[in-house]
């Protein structure tokens, strides 16, 4: 493989604490491991990572060949990760946790990468009132804007890739007064990007539930984004509505997506 070529796979683990549990109670399989093993990507990414379950089995498989690190340091010990092939150098730069982010230095011989995932951070069910949605949005707007100021302050501003959970509901042209997505939604992450020269790579179809598409990569105009597809490997475990349910079981489609730094 070309040395600037290299091969992402981004995973949802729908790792979370449900009220009156630990993290202790939860597990994360070897097997959900070996299902991404399969694409033998360069750089997995997991959003909604946990630590502090039963894990151990699935680090190991990991650790045979890649370097893990990860951004979990909100208070439930929760956030993104990424595993990094020990064949790249890797370095973690920044973290933080409103919303979940991570910055990893990515290099290969010549070539470095700012590498940023995001999972920005939801508050309210489809069933809560009005007014609880609209703050939800707004938060998820606040997050997003803390992100792009990240970005602003970059020195380095070459080579980026941003990848993760964007959660900015339902993609519309327009949207009325009384519809929370006019406080965040995809055209406005769409615009935010592109007046910093970062344009979210075109997937078909969803990456969520046949109807959302949530789940993105982007990459500045220095990398070429070659191939990105949603596949659900982990269908063999239920719908994804069904799969919501059970945590540490995968509930989004992946998105895997070979790059190149031109």
């Amino acid at each position: 493989m070309d040395q600037n070529q290299f091969k992402i796979l981004m995973s949802n683990l729908n790792l979370r604490v449900e009220k009156g549990k630990t993290n202790q109670d939860y597990r994360l399989d070897r097997n959900i491991a070996a299902v991404q093993l399969n694409y033998k990507p360069d750089v997995l990414v997991n959003v909604e990572d946990m630590d502090g379950c039963n894990r151990e089995e699935y680090d190991d498989l990991l650790r045979e060949s890649y370097k893990r690190i990860e951004a979990t340091d909100d208070r439930q010990r929760r956030g993104v990760s990424c595993w990094v092939k020990d064949k790249f150098h890797a370095e973690k730069i920044f973290s933080m946790s409103d919303p979940h982010f991570l910055h990893v230095l990515i290099s290969n011989n010549d070539v470095r990468v700012n590498f940023l995932v995001i999972r920005i951070l939801t508050m309210s069910s489809s069933w809560s009132p009005q007014e609880v949605i609209d703050a939800d949005f707004k938060d998820r707007c606040g997050q997003w804007k803390r992100v792009m100021k990240y970005v602003d302050n970059l020195k380095d501003k070459s080579n980026i890739i941003l990848t993760g959970d964007f959660n900015h509901g339902v993609i519309s042209q327009r949207y009325s007064h009384d519809q929370a997505r006019r406080f965040y939604n995809y055209q406005m992450i769409y615009d935010d990007l592109k007046k910093r020269n970062i344009s979210i790579a075109p997937i078909e179809g969803y990456s969520k539930d046949g109807f959302l598409k949530i789940d993105h990569i982007a990459t500045s105009s220095t990398i070429e984004v070659m191939d990105a597809k949603y596949e659900d490997p982990f269908d063999y475990l239920g719908t994804q509505k069904e799969r919501t349910k059970r945590i540490g079981i995968p509930d989004h489609s992946i998105i895997f997506s070979t790059v190149k730094c031109t």
